[in-house]
């Protein structure tokens, strides 16, 4: 009986290491979540984007050279261009990029959301 466990402590240790890793995994969230769309990366390649081209007004995201002519091949198919342009232009190059799409449609909805912007003031530094 000479040792007696503090419940109390150990609890709050537990508590407070919890907390910690709250605080952690939120910090890393925002940090990965505010970034969201460099404008000097590609948007789908994450490459560094020298110069900006001249078509790149025509696409939601901030593309590389080759990514804004593929973006556009997808827009010319979705708009009923039935020929694909390249042999790699298969349904699952077509779904790959609607996926895509979506995925950067839900975090920019994320981005906006009240909890997001709460995490992010929670965040700053």
């Amino acid at each position: 009986m000479a040792e007696v466990i503090d419940l109390h402590r150990r609890a709050g240790a537990q508590q407070k290491e919890q907390r910690e890793q709250a605080q952690r995994r939120a910090g890393a969230v925002a940090a990965a979540l505010s970034c969201g769309l460099c404008p000097r990366r590609c948007a789908h390649c994450g490459l560094a984007i020298e110069d900006v081209p001249a078509a790149a007004s025509l696409a939601p995201y901030p593309f590389c050279g080759p990514c804004l002519e593929e973006y556009l091949a997808y827009q010319r198919r979705q708009q009923g261009q039935t020929q694909p342009e390249a042999y790699w232009h298969s349904q699952a190059w077509v779904e790959m990029w609607r996926a895509w799409l979506a995925h950067m449609r839900a975090g920019e909805q994320f981005r906006r959301s009240p909890e997001f912007l709460r995490l992010m003031a929670e965040n700053q530094d």
